[in-house]
């Protein structure tokens, strides 16, 4: 691949952040078609959000945008990877904890305070998310069949994109479900006058525990789902905390960019797996003389 010689990184970058994924046309037009149809829908939802929030997750996409390509003209993709690694492993404790204690210690909270009907409802509702998600999931379906046509037809980028798409409608799902769940414990807090701490510990468990046991079904592989688990964890654990703090609004575009990353995190993965497989496959096709 001769454009990594001759091509400039901070030339590449600069060209990215300026005019956002037609800057890709520096060296890969098919980078700048993939990166325009990743970043078609984002950009879809955040022009029709008239704020300064909407602004910054703009700007910040660009800078994503601008240090993949960086990086990918540096041959150093790997380091994605890496970062990403780091994040997990630094986030992990709090989750860990929460995942444990977090439900169960709001929970009797709730109790002492006389609240047993609301976690005896809570508690059921988590029960039927699973079956209500799943019916909601179906919407997917064309998009699961397009994206398995793609790969029996090792139609790469045609299986990124739709991939893409798919996961980014699966992350809005858990999202509006985890904000539903924070809106009404902040709802029940002030108009109940409970504790708004046992009610963000409590619905924690009811935020992510229906995803947690989704993706427990389906094993240790399905990193889909276990990312999808993160996504509800971190989304929510980021919320509360900005809420606690008296700036949720800060929250938005935070979880916006995690979630953005992630999904390119999961596709990077997918990617790197299709390669190893041609790879693989190409050794076994290699016929020596």
């Amino acid at each position: 691949m001769a454009y990594r010689v001759t091509k400039k990184p901070w030339l590449g970058a600069f060209f990215v952040f300026i005019f956002g994924p037609f800057g890709f046309l520096y060296y890969s037009w098919k980078k700048m078609l993939i990166s325009f149809l990743l970043f078609f829908l984002p950009n879809m939802i955040l022009y029709n959000l008239d704020s300064i929030i909407a602004e910054i997750i703009r700007w910040l996409l660009q800078t994503l945008m601008a240090l993949f390509a960086y990086l990918d003209l540096k041959d150093k993709l790997n380091i994605i990877d890496d970062i990403f690694s780091k994040i997990f492993s630094a986030i992990s404790i709090p989750i860990i904890f929460l995942n444990f204690f977090g439900e169960i210690v709001g929970g009797i909270w709730l109790l002492f305070l006389g609240q047993w009907k609301l976690v005896l409802v809570a508690f059921l509702f988590t029960l039927f998310v699973p079956y209500g998600y799943s019916i909601v999931f179906l919407i997917q379906m064309p998009l699961a069949a397009l994206l398995v046509f793609a790969q029996n037809k090792n139609k790469k980028y045609l299986a990124l994109i739709t991939g893409f798409i798919n996961i980014f409608i699966s992350h809005a799902l858990i999202l509006i479900y985890v904000f539903f769940v924070i809106d009404f414990a902040i709802s029940i807090s002030i108009s109940k006058d409970l504790n708004i701490i046992a009610l963000l510990l409590f619905g924690y468990g009811v935020a992510t525990s229906p995803f947690s046991y989704m993706a427990s079904k389906e094993g240790p592989d399905a990193i889909a789902s276990f990312l999808g688990v993160f996504v509800s964890q971190i989304s929510y654990i980021i919320f509360a905390v900005a809420y606690l703090f008296n700036y949720p609004v800060i929250a938005i575009p935070i979880i916006f960019l995690i979630v953005f990353g992630i999904e390119v995190f999961q596709l990077s993965i997918v990617s790197q797996a299709w390669n190893y497989e041609r790879d693989i496959q190409s050794s076994y096709d290699y016929q020596p003389d």
